[in-house]
């Protein structure tokens, strides 16, 4: 090869067709992500219903499980390697593994050119996956608990 030809191919190897979606380091990112978000929920209903064998009204109770859907917004913040997601409490269940100060460590980070996805701990039954998508800015959480929104960056500036 001639040395014009060898700096060319470097070029070219290095440039890619912009399909690489390899990790990024030393990013900081602060997004808002604003959207619908749906958790299950469960309904405890008690009351009383006629027996016809014993000719009396007995105490009954039953449990519904259903969900509920909601708008919410979520932060999250990514420095280099390491992210953390806040969620609103009506997203957190009353059985958790606990936060930092309502701060949820993102597990397996990947920072990519064009998608961050990780999964995040709620508790031990309640592992969500964490998508966002850095070309729209569409984020997804699918888990015991789901979420899609859109996110925009959050520079700390005050809006008014």
């Amino acid at each position: 090869m001639t040395e014009i030809a060898i700096p060319l191919l470097f070029l070219a190897l290095a440039s890619g067709n912009g399909q690489y979606d390899g990790p990024y380091r030393g990013e900081d990112i602060q997004l808002i992500c604003y959207g619908e978000a749906e958790k299950t929920t469960t309904q405890t209903h008690s009351g009383f219903e006629w027996d016809a064998q014993q000719h009396k009204y007995v105490p009954k109770s039953s449990v519904e499980t259903g969900k509920s859907d909601f708008e919410a917004a979520i932060n999250v913040s990514i420095h280099g390697d390491e992210g953390s997601l806040r969620l609103p409490k009506s997203l957190v269940p009353p059985i958790n593994g606990g936060s930092d100060n309502g701060w949820w460590t993102i597990d397996d980070l990947i920072v990519g050119h064009n998608e961050i996805r990780g999964k995040f701990r709620l508790n031990a039954l309640n592992k969500p996956n964490v998508t966002i998508n850095r070309l729209t800015g569409v984020m997804t959480i699918d888990g015991m608990i789901k979420f899609t929104g859109r996110c925009d960056a959050d520079d700390g500036h005050r809006r008014f």
